[in-house]
């Protein structure tokens, strides 16, 4: 997920919450524990298999360049 959704949906979470403990729908602990909570999930990785298919690899060509035997 792209860094600027990622913040996007935090600060969507964040407001959620803190609309709702102003609002009365939510306990002091509860928000708390909802904003502690959203940046675990922010701060989650990305999937290792994205990660893998993205990462640089190395490549044996051969010590020798073609040709030059």
């Amino acid at each position: 997920m792209a860094i600027l959704i990622r913040i996007l949906l935090w600060l969507g979470w964040v407001a959620g919450v803190s609309w709702s403990w102003q609002a009365g729908m939510l306990g002091t602990g509860t928000s708390l524990a909802l904003g502690a909570l959203s940046l675990v999930v922010f701060a989650w990785p990305a999937s290792s298999a994205r990660r893998r298919s993205t990462e640089l690899r190395y490549v044996d060509v051969g010590k020798e360049p073609a040709g030059l035997h």
